[in-house]
């Protein structure tokens, strides 16, 4: 079975839960190369996000641990996803390892947007915990973001557009890390934005200002 095929009978069987809208998906099918970086409030909004734009090939990075699982495991290999490496930082040698493996994730990220394929990665690296998203001293949206717009790559990297995604709806649902309140019928919203020029600009400030200022984005009510 094609991912295509399957990304449309996902669609179809979320429908019957979720109503779901969503405001700039035009921007995916324009034509360039995208860099897709979401919030993370439940389990269900990375299928959900693959099902409803079936017709786009995201590349999407996921940890480790769902490659380990049989159906998980299925399901990324049919997106040729990219295997995030447990990174350990328990002793000296560990914290090596992971920041070896670290730049290396941040490498095949960049290459596979220089091979014209759209990636998509979460910038808190795992689901949502609390009503607000938390991305920390995490370093994989920044360092991929600083690769993009390093003035020697501008060539390299000249069709490639930075989407940010906010998705709001399933803060409790079942599929949340969040107290859970059932409904027979879910609405949810999946917003996005170019926000290619801004991300050039947060960029040129240090790791922590970065992330703050991607959580100001995807912490805002609309």
């Amino acid at each position: 079975m094609t991912r295509r095929r399957v990304a449309k009978f996902v669609r179809f069987l979320l429908h019957l839960h979720y109503d779901i809208q969503t405001d700039g998906g035009e921007l995916l099918r324009d034509g360039k190369v995208h860099l897709v970086l979401p919030n993370h409030p439940a389990y269900i909004e990375p299928p959900m996000l693959c099902a409803e734009f079936w017709d786009v090939m995201l590349r999407p990075m996921s940890d480790e641990a769902f490659f380990r699982k049989p159906l998980t495991r299925w399901a990324l290999h049919l997106a040729n996803a990219i295997m995030v490496p447990d990174l350990p930082a328990t002793t000296a040698e560990h914290r090596q390892q992971s920041a070896a493996k670290a730049r290396a994730l941040t490498a095949t990220a960049l290459q596979t947007l220089a091979n014209g394929e759209d990636l998509l990665f979460y910038p808190s690296g795992h689901i949502r915990y609390s009503p607000v998203e938390s991305i920390g001293n995490r370093r994989l949206a920044y360092e991929v973001c600083q690769g993009l717009f390093a003035p020697e790559n501008t060539n390299r990297y000249k069709d490639v557009r930075v989407i940010m995604l906010r998705t709001s709806g399933l803060d409790d649902s079942l599929t949340s890390k969040q107290r859970t309140r059932p409904v027979l019928r879910r609405h949810v919203r999946m917003h996005f934005e170019d926000m290619t020029d801004r991300l050039r600009e947060w960029c040129t400030l240090d790791r922590r200002a970065f992330n703050e200022h991607l959580e100001q984005w995807y912490n805002a009510t609309e």
